[in-house]
């Protein structure tokens, strides 16, 4: 059977731009894919810098940045090129953070952007000295609108993500951790699986439960309906249920699952 040849595109499809999406992506949710999906449309180069990286397993930062593009490229595949970026001190007064941003990109042997995505006004602040001012001229297509700069020819896009179910990113998260299924409402089914089975068991709520759950991560605590003294139980690496103790010590330790 001869081997598939790799995919390229018609040499007319091509806009000769080069998109960037910043954002944290703690989890990735309805209105990031409206985004992205704006990005993959207009450039032929599209990169997501992932905020935040140095941080996880911690409440605010649950998944690590390798967990991050996952989610990503379980719903885009191999579409985006993906940067690392740490938190730094930086302030809206001075170009200390978009410097630092085209600094990481560069590092990685990536185009340096012609076109800024956000869906958020308030984001799009930081980058507005670069690429485009909400006082240049504007196009505003559907739910996206559309800031170009005369001089440098880049561009700033504004998505509205209202059209989507949404929340905040931090209400999702609470929803995630009190294990409400109404979580599901605003992230892709595709990734329903992996967040149940990726998201640090220790954030989350125990399991209220008849009997002891199977196929769940390490970590993962649990409190039996029948136990009198509800006792909170923990699942540990050799696949026991044992109650979880007051020295830290002796806690069941997490690790994402897949590592």
């Amino acid at each position: 059977m001869p081997r598939a040849k790799p995919f390229s595109p018609h040499p007319d499809i091509r806009s000769n731009r080069v998109g960037l999406a910043v954002a944290d992506l703690q989890v990735v949710q309805w209105g990031h894919v409206r985004l992205l999906t704006e990005l993959l449309g207009g450039c032929d180069t599209a990169i997501v810098a992932l905020g935040s990286s140095q941080l996880h397993g911690v409440p605010g930062h649950p998944f690590t940045f390798d967990q991050k593009r996952e989610m990503v490229q379980g719903i885009f595949g191999p579409a985006f090129k993906f940067v690392a970026l740490q938190d730094i001190d930086a302030s809206l007064e001075t170009d200390d953070w978009i410097n630092y941003v085209l600094s990481r990109i560069r590092s990685h042997d990536l185009p340096e952007p012609t076109d800024y995505y956000t869906g958020s006004a308030v984001d799009a602040r930081h980058y507005t000295g670069h690429f485009a001012s909400q006082n240049d001229e504007a196009v505003t297509n559907g739910q996206v609108t559309t800031y170009s700069s005369a001089r440098t020819g880049r561009r700033l896009h504004i998505v509205d993500r209202s059209v989507t179910p949404h929340l905040q990113g931090r209400e999702v998260r609470f929803l995630i951790e009190n294990r409400d299924p109404d979580w599901k409402l605003y992230v892709p089914p595709k990734l329903w699986n992996y967040i149940e089975r990726h998201y640090p068991p220790h954030l989350r709520t125990a399991i209220q439960a008849e009997e002891f759950p199977e196929d769940v991560p390490v970590g993962t605590r649990c409190i039996l309906a029948t136990d009198p003294y509800r006792t909170v139980q923990v699942l540990h690496d050799d696949g026991k249920w044992r109650p979880m103790r007051n020295r830290p010590d002796e806690k069941a330790t997490w690790r994402p699952t897949n590592r």
